[in-house]
């Protein structure tokens, strides 16, 4: 026989391998999805990477202009046929399935959605590609812990390792990785999750840092804070970013409500916004696609101050007619864009009026800082990745500050996150507390018992009586010939009503109605709500308002210890 304590090392080993197995994997499938879209620029135009904005440059102008037009039809296709849902999954999906659901993700739905951003992106779709790699690193975990028929904490584990892994692989950054899977995905940070998370995102982390194809999204100079008074300034970018983000997120929404109202088909939408985006990629080609060499070269100073200024209201345009069309993709990396762009042009703006100040660039990062950690709503994730990018504590204190104030000044607007919207915007409360959750999830079904003793209408009152006494009821529901509740009885009142000629009465003359009656259709969270002014042993419960025909009871007893256990096994699984 294995004892307890060796059974639980067993179990540690092999968490910690699966651990290992998903980081691994994720780290291969990010950088493979990042091969992916290098291939189809290559493909489509004829370079990638850090030559690819000098080929748009060389490019016929109709071709950039249809080529999007293409694309958004092709993509539309995609996720109509591809997805049961018929629309693209991301990050919110992930947030939903480890918070709220069982930790189940469809990996039909994983690999639709990163093959429609990789064509998203290939065509030119201002989109970003940390979102579909994080859903894809997040489904690769939980389908390996569906095969192996795992327990639902342990599925929600190895999501958030996938989560973790895509992130540290992404950006070489493994600290960032466990922070994000704990901030954004699991809500919370609990002691059983760290150790495979963290095993995780470092096999990640070195499956890119091996690969020839690095992650990075850029590298940054040598940069760090001149003077302690800058970081006013800093705050200052915070304030500006955070407003940013919310104009950002308020666009994308507004655009997909606009285009939702209209009565067209999905191909007719992409059409028209591929058109669109088309006509401004033409204008502006630096917002096609991810647009990470336009960040490099404005970090590098090798872009002027009113060309960003334009970039950010084009980029916040292409952004927003990108998800209005229908591409897939996430908002990362144009959140990343924008505040690069705006940073750097609060950075320059300064040094018109003083060269003692920092680098442009040390405000370019704070203001990427501040636009990143509200629209993902991961503020220490954020400051994470830029520390573990540069190296640089000073920098990484102008970071702290532009983001805090960001997230202090405009958190009253809009929601805490874009995931965090798209949630709420599904009718789903993503900070609910785990017990409730699990209320929510529990159907009444769940907790129903056969109804002791139903009493029909035309019985009368000696026939119930002599059934409530033998059978120990305090109360009985009465039912008509169609099995519809029409109140109950007390036993008590029946034992007062000791005339003879009562005894002869039908039993429906003395009713009295239920304190609360529960439909089938309920969840056990739903119950607790109406229990305000119950008092007695069981519930009944019917089918439904209108045909209201006795299914069952449910006893408070059985209610107060379901809700005693859900509190503890909450309890250990924040520990």
């Amino acid at each position: 026989m294995i004892d307890t304590s060796m059974r639980s090392w067993l179990d540690t080993i092999f968490l910690a391998f699966l651990a290992i197995v998903v980081g691994a994997v994720v780290g291969y499938a990010s950088l493979g999805f990042l091969w992916a879209i290098h291939w189809l620029h290559e493909l489509l135009l004829g370079a990638n990477g850090t030559n690819l904005y000098t080929q748009l440059e060389e490019t016929s102008r109709l071709y950039l202009f249809f080529l999007p037009v293409i694309g958004a039809v092709v993509v539309s296709f995609i996720i109509k046929y591809g997805t049961p849902e018929q629309r693209n999954h991301g990050p919110a999906d992930v947030i939903h399935a480890a918070r709220l659901d069982k930790g189940y993700l469809s990996m039909r739905a994983g690999l639709v959605s990163a093959s429609a951003s990789i064509v998203s992106i290939g065509s030119g779709a201002s989109v970003g590609r940390y979102g579909p790699v994080v859903h894809l690193g997040a489904t690769l975990g939980a389908w390996l812990a569906q095969q192996l028929k795992l327990t639902q904490d342990r599925r929600k584990t190895l999501l958030a390792c996938g989560v973790a892994g895509a992130i540290s692989a992404s950006f070489s950054a493994p600290l960032a990785g466990v922070v994000f899977a704990h901030e954004v995905v699991l809500g919370r940070f609990g002691s059983k999750s760290v150790m495979p998370i963290v095993i995780a995102s470092v096999v990640a982390t070195t499956v890119a840092d091996m690969a020839t194809t690095s992650g990075i999204l850029f590298m940054l100079p040598e940069l760090h804070v001149a003077h302690t008074w800058e970081y006013f300034l800093f705050a200052l970018v915070g304030a500006v970013g955070g407003g940013l983000a919310v104009i950002f997120m308020s666009m994308m929404y507004r655009s997909n409500q606009l285009v939702q109202r209209l009565p067209v088909s999905t191909v007719t939408r992409a059409l028209f916004g591929g058109t669109i985006l088309g006509a401004i990629i033409v204008i502006f080609p630096q917002t096609f696609g991810l647009g990470e060499q336009v960040i490099r070269d404005a970090l590098m100073l090798e872009l002027t101050a009113g060309v960003m200024l334009a970039l950010v209201f084009a980029k916040l345009l292409a952004t927003s007619v990108s998800f209005a069309a229908g591409f897939a993709g996430g908002v990362f990396g144009p959140a990343l864009y924008l505040g690069t762009m705006m940073g750097m042009v609060v950075g320059l703006g300064v040094h018109e009026f003083t060269d003692a100040a920092s680098s442009p660039a040390v405000y370019g990062v704070a203001g990427m800082g501040a636009v990143i950690s509200r629209v993902i709503g991961a503020p220490i994730a954020t400051i994470l990745i830029i520390f573990e990018l540069t190296g640089s504590y000073s920098l990484t204190t102008a970071v702290m500050v532009s983001v805090v104030v960001g997230g202090t000044v405009t958190r009253d607007f809009f929601n805490q996150s874009y995931f965090y919207h798209q949630l709420r915007e599904r009718g789903i409360e993503p900070d609910e507390s785990a017990a409730r959750q699990s209320l929510q999830q529990m159907p009444v079904s769940t907790l129903m018992d056969k109804v002791p003793v139903v009493l029909r209408a035309d019985m009368n009152l000696a026939m119930a009586r002599r059934a409530l006494i033998e059978q120990s009821i305090e109360v009985a529901y009465v039912v008509n010939e169609q099995q519809q509740l029409l109140g109950q009885i007390n036993v008590l009142k029946l034992l007062e009503m000791n005339d003879g000629h009562l005894q002869t009465q039908p039993v429906s003359k003395f009713l009295s109605e239920p304190t609360v009656v529960l439909e089938e259709n309920m969840n056990v969270l739903e119950i607790f709500s109406k229990l305000k002014d119950f008092v007695g042993v069981n519930i009944p419960v019917v089918t439904d308002a209108t045909s209201k025909q006795l299914v069952g009871v449910i006893y408070a007893s059985k209610l107060a210890d379901t809700y005693l256990q859900i509190l503890e096994k909450a309890r250990q699984d924040e520990h």
